[in-house]
């Protein structure tokens, strides 16, 4: 799974902790210390191809080389990286082979293991591109993205991130005393946070001279009855004031700005105590504040309540990245690189600086930031492009300015007004930024129109013509989206959209696909259920039919922050006139990706139900009423009377957690159960229809469902099928139905199954070995969807496109029998003996514990693969598993393999 911003961030905290007190040997630990730092960064090093001392150059072994990506020349603690410099250069130039097109590599890092000098020598050969402190990675690390995916670009801008945070902190204190002692209407509050954030910033970069606004608030400090309303309220009036009429004094030296920002100026009133929360504000280099720290503001701003019913969610830059990069950087980049003349150099220049993005859920605008920090970036690098082109061809340079990128080819749509504002800021701070760090652009007095951020439903209007679609649509659930939003949006949703409710995000996609051109591009954080079942049909099939193509997408990672959930990361292109070069899936090339945001090339096999895999495997009944469930007092009460025949009604009942939790997977609770009984059968066991009739027929009585009104004594979904499938077995198979692992365990017959377990009718040892097999866990992790990183098994996904083995053999079929009991006997001696459940159990063998049952395992993994007729080589590679069961299903489903592995042996 790929690993979010802030989970790489937090690794990298503890690795910084654990080395910055290493005093050793460059040999003794820089072997354990690189594969650590690709570790932090949800990788491999042995997996993504980088090698230990096995190249060697004129200026000796490499300590680390990763072919055409990365050089890493280790030092010992307290040697200076600068002194290897001349070493690492003379690696980079040796590190190509041409002869099997591997270009040298594009980055190189000296590390002393407490410190890092990152160098990218085949665009800034003379000087590195970033020192930083071992200390210091953590807010730095997105200096080093490459490792968790080398198609990401790093970014090697100051971040000053924990400064950045103080900042926000500071400002949404003041914000929130202003607010909870109602200072003023609450959007005027905001107003004046926002106007008071921007001058603070505008006084540290020059554009208002003189500090007049710290000027203000120091002399108000010092006033016996001090009027702010008064005093800061005129000096926003002035800087919405064109002419130099009231510039003297403390308002000398500022100028006009507007930009809508000052329309309105702010009267607030601020107490002594505000005014001092103000006034330590001013102390922080607002030049060096970055403007992605307002996605904390806006938290303080919106509060949580608002934030959690509108599903908006603050996004790392790291993050942000995963979409910008793949959307709009490499696309551009590739065409940069084809420039071959001076001519064709300005054409593009031209053409870049009229490309136009949009975020239709832009909150605080911090994708696009982003994305206008990474253009005016690629501007510069055009910018050069034609200066060398020019050099190198003997063309005569371009006479006068060249064009720069517009902020006004940002858009932005959001529903929130107080966002927009946000947005707008953020840009207008970004664009004076980049003022520093690219060279001119527009005026940034008076402030650049930025209308085109505006407030707006973005499902309900419509959107700007662009060519490039970025962002971070809302996370809410379609369980949700009635009491969050109203039965009438929901209604007006399922019309608009015609694809029922869906998880919020799901029409951002559709919307974004049905807006592009052909040749354009999207990139969309969605809820990870967009690939996954229903939402998968009206969301990524739904692109892929209309002819888009995913190029790059992570398939599940957690969100920080306090979004509890897992989201897919989508980038794709519509119609594009050729197929990409490359696809990149979790960090990784691929032959293509589906929509599943799976490995599958482009005519991948869309595995179809097996028929007689059918009647084999069921989710357990749903009872529909809590009343059905006892406690285990009167259970035995109702089952010591033997003369009522209670048993047959009164029954143990399995719950998912009992079968990863409990010592023996056996059931912890009761329950009642009639199974499929009319009312007069029912009734021949009088004190469980009684206590049925008192506890369940009440709340069923509401129940819109005629069916669960009506037959008040059954379970909603009794499942009949299943127990005829189980009829005549002693015993038979259960499975929970998510959770960390696919757990399956033998319960007695007449265990009832909850609706939170899977049933699976079978009950040979045989068949258990199928199910316990690795073949079987890489297929169910393969179709099942997930929950937050958790399996979620339906028999319809996994157990009815799953193909069994059908061995010829009956000794093969013995073996595997045989394996299954002995894996099953080890596993409950275990648990047995230390009390504890599975769960723990497998936590423990996967750390290096219980290395014989773990042997018993892959004995059963070999055991099964040779009943398909594979090596045994394959039996625990999972996506060798999966191409195979794939490749199985489509001659089955074609006929042209015959298939009855369930026939009497």
């Amino acid at each position: 799974m790929a690993r979010s911003g802030e989970e790489i961030r937090a690794a990298l905290i503890k690795f910084a902790a654990k080395w910055g007190r290493y005093a050793g040997s460059e040999r003794g630990e820089a072997q354990t210390f690189l594969n650590e730092l690709f570790e932090c960064y949800g990788s491999n090093r042995q997996t993504a191809g980088a090698v230990f001392e096995d190249f060697k150059t004129s200026a000796g072994f490499m300590d680390l080389h990763w072919p055409g990506t990365l050089i890493v020349e280790m030092k010992k603690p307290g040697v200076k990286v600068e002194s290897a410099r001349d070493q690492i250069h003379r690696y980079w130039q040796e590190s190509s082979d041409e002869a099997a097109d591997i270009p040298a590599a594009r980055f190189v890092v000296i590390c002393n293991f407490h410190e890092l000098e990152i160098w990218e020598p085949g665009r800034f050969p003379t000087k590195p591109r970033l020192s930083v402190p071992l200390q210091d990675l953590p807010d730095k690390y997105d200096s080093l993205l490459f490792l968790a995916d080398t198609t990401l670009d790093p970014v090697f801008a100051e971040h000053h991130r924990a400064m950045s945070k103080d900042a926000a902190k500071h400002i949404a204190t003041l914000y929130l005393s202003l607010a909870d002692r109602s200072a003023a209407p609450i959007d005027e509050i905001q107003r004046f946070t926002l106007q008071t954030v921007w001058c603070l910033f505008a006084e540290d970069l020059g554009m208002l001279e003189g500090y007049p606004l710290q000027t203000i608030v120091k002399r108000l400090l010092a006033t016996k009855d001090p009027s702010s309303a008064k005093e800061i309220g005129f000096l926003f009036r002035v800087l919405n004031q064109k002419g130099d009429q009231h510039r003297k004094g403390e308002l000398h030296g500022t100028r006009y700005v507007n930009g809508s920002l000052f329309l309105e100026p702010a009267e607030v009133d601020l107490t002594i105590d505000e005014l001092r929360m103000l006034d330590r504000a001013a102390e922080f280099d607002w030049r060096q504040v970055d403007p992605t720290i307002f996605g904390s503001l806006m938290e303080g701003v919106l509060g949580e309540d608002r934030r959690a019913e509108l599903g908006a969610h603050y996004t790392h830059e790291a993050d942000i990245m995963k979409i910008v990069t793949p959307t709009i950087i490499r696309p551009w980049r590739e065409r940069i690189d084809t420039v071959s003349s001076v001519a064709a150099g300005v054409a593009l220049l031209d053409e870049l600086c009229d490309f136009k993005v949009l975020d239709p859920s832009c909150g605080c605008g911090n994708f696009l930031y982003v994305a206008y920090r990474e253009l005016r970036g690629l501007e510069q690098e055009l910018k050069e492009k034609i200066t060398t082109t020019a050099a190198a061809t003997g063309m005569p340079a371009p006479v006068g300015p060249l064009p720069f990128y517009p902020l006004h080819n940002l858009h932005g749509i959001d529903i929130e007004g107080i966002a927009v504002l946000i947005a707008r800021l953020t840009l207008w701070m970004g664009q004076r930024q980049m003022i520093d760090r690219y060279g001119a652009a527009e005026d940034p007095l008076p402030l650049v129109d930025m209308s085109s951020i505006r407030r707006a439903d973005a499902l309900a209007t419509e959107w700007p013509e662009v060519d490039a679609i970025v962002g971070n649509p809302p996370f809410l659930g379609s369980q949700l989206l009635r009491g969050s939003l109203g039965d009438e949006y929901v209604e007006w949703l399922k019309k608009r959209f015609g694809v029922g409710i869906k998880d919020l995000c799901v029409y951002w996609f559709r919307k974004a696909q049905d807006h592009l051109k052909p040749g354009q591009r999207a990139g969309l954080v969605g809820t990870n259920s967009i690939s996954q079942n229903r939402a998968r049909s009206a969301s990524l099939e739904y692109i892929v039919a209309d002819g888009g193509v995913i190029t790059d997408a992570v398939s599940s990672q957690k969100w920080p922050g306090e979004a509890k959930v897992h989201v897919s990361i989508v980038n794709w292109a519509k119609a594009p006139s050729m197929m990409p070069g490359e696809f990149i899936l979790d960090g990784v090339p691929a032959s293509a990706i589906d929509s599943s945001l799976r490995d599958a090339s482009p005519s991948s096999w869309n595995v179809k139900t097996l028929k007689v895999n059918q009647n084999r495997c069921f989710q357990g009944p749903i009872p529909v009423g809590k009343g059905f469930i006892i406690d285990e007092s009167l259970a035995i009460k109702l089952l010591a009377d033997e003369s009522g025949g209670y048993f047959r009604v009164v029954r143990r009942y399995l719950t998912g957690d009992d079968i990863t939790e409990d010592p023996g997977q056996w059931p912890t609770r009761w329950i009642i159960d009639f199974g499929v009984m009319p009312l007069e059968q029912a009734s021949k066991y009088p004190e469980p229809l009684k206590i049925v009739r008192t506890r369940v027929k009440p709340e069923r009585e509401k129940n819109q469902d005629k069916g669960f009104r009506e037959k008040w004594w059954l379970f909603g979904r009794p499942r009949p099928e299943m127990r005829s499938a189980l009829a005549g077995k002693k015993r038979y198979i259960a499975g929970g139905s998510q959770g960390k692992r696919l757990l399956v365990a033998w319960q007695d017959a007449e265990t009832c199954p909850s609706n939170l377990t899977n049933v699976f009718a079978f009950d040979d040892d045989y068949s258990m070995g199928i199910l316990l097999s690795k073949a079987h866990d890489a297929w169910a992790w393969h179709r099942s969807s997930t929950l937050k990183g958790d399996l979620r098994y339906t028999p319809t996904s996994v157990f009815m496109t799953f193909p069994w083995p059908d061995p010829v053999s009956p000794a093969h079929r013995e073996v595997v029998a045989e394996l299954s009991r002995a894996v099953i006997e080890r596993r409950q001696e275990i648990c047995k003996k230390e009390n504890f459940g599975l769960t723990k159990l497998y936590n423990l063998m996967d750390d290096g514990a219980y290395a014989d049952l773990k042997k018993l395992h892959k004995q059963l993994d070999e055991a099964v693969a040779l009943c398909y007729g594979w090596p045994k080589s394959v039996a625990q590679d999972s996506q060798e598993i999966v191409r195979r069961l794939t490749q199985l299903n489509m001659e089955i489903t074609e006929g042209t393999r015959s298939y009855n592995p369930f026939a009497p042996r």
